[in-house]
This record gives C-alpha cells, sequence and structure tokens, in this order.
C-alpha cells in the first residue's frame, strides 16, 4: 500500500472509491510516513505497532483503492474519546476527507458507549479549529507551550456526546 503523497490525485476525486477501514498493522509504516510528512514531531512506526497492540488505542485510514490518503487516531477509555491526531497527505487535503475521518471516529465512539469526547490542537491551527468546531466541539482551556517544534500553546476542547 502507499500514501497518497507518491499518488498522482485527480482534482475531481471520485468518492465512490473513498473508504475508511481500521488499520492494518503492514501499513503502519504508510502511517507513520503520512506523520513525517504531517507532523514536527511523528510517530515512528514502531510507536504506531505497539499502540495497535494496545485495547485503548483506534487507528482508521481514509483510502483510495489501496492508497492511504490519511488517518485519525483515537482512545478510548471508559466512557470518554480521545482524538490524537487527524492527518491527510499534503496532496489530498482540502477535499473534506478530515470530515469523514472525524465522523467516523465519533460514531466509533458512540458505539462503544462515550458520551465526551476531548482533544488538543495547535491555537494557530486555523483548519483544525474548524473542523473541530463544526463536530460541536467547544473550545475548553489552554495548555500553554504544549507543543514544541515549534513551541506553542494547545487549544483544549470538549464534546459532550
Amino acid at each position: 500500500m502507499t500514501i497518497a503523497s507518491q499518488v498522482n490525485l485527480a482534482t475531481n476525486m471520485d468518492l465512490n472509491e473513498i473508504k475508511i477501514a481500521p488499520l492494518d498493522k503492514n501499513d503502519a509504516h504508510c502511517v507513520a510516513e503520512i506523520e513525517k510528512e504531517v507532523f514536527s514531531l511523528p510517530f515512528k512506526e514502531s510507536d504506531i505497532l505497539e499502540y495497535l497492540d494496545s485495547p485503548i488505542w483506534h487507528f482508521f485510514v481514509i483510502k483510495r483503492g489501496e492508497d492511504i490518503l490519511g488517518y485519525i487516531s483515537l482512545t478510548i477509555i471508559i466512557d470518554e474519546c480521545q482524538i490524537v491526531n487527524v492527518a491527510i497527505t499534503n496532496s489530498a487535503r482540502g477535499r473534506g476527507l478530515g470530515s469523514w475521518l472525524v465522523e467516523y471516529a465519533l460514531d466509533f465512539a458512540k458505539q462503544r458507549g462515550c458520551n465526551k469526547a476531548f482533544l488538543e490542537v495547535r491555537a494557530s491551527n486555523e483548519n483544525a479549529i474548524r473542523l473541530y468546531k463544526k463536530f460541536g466541539f467547544a473550545e475548553s482551556g489552554i495548555s500553554k507551550s504544549h507543543y514544541s517544534l515549534p513551541r506553542e500553546d494547545a487549544l483544549l476542547m470538549n464534546l459532550d456526546m
């Protein structure tokens, strides 16, 4: 399987070709490559494989055919869901794929009895903040100097589901 940054995506992607599926261990390297493309402190493939063995961690990929366009990771503990990461390859951004992943993850969490969701997002990441607000997440606080590379505050957001 390849990540979408290695694939020439047409501007008008056929959305019928898009599907969301649990991450297969054999494709953890693709998620690690997306991590490197999107985040300044990416998870390593070994981290992802370790998390996949944990009952609280869940990873879902969004794919066109065999090409991974992005992913979402979340944890579920009792009745709370934390969205850890949402990442879409640079070449597939701006097509609503992040929204599909968030909606899928929230539905997945609800089916497992979650009634609250929370996340942290870089205070400067206006696109992500707008995405989360679209799903009803509300700002609940600031974590000062939460991120490094570059050093930045995290906006804390919560959702009653």
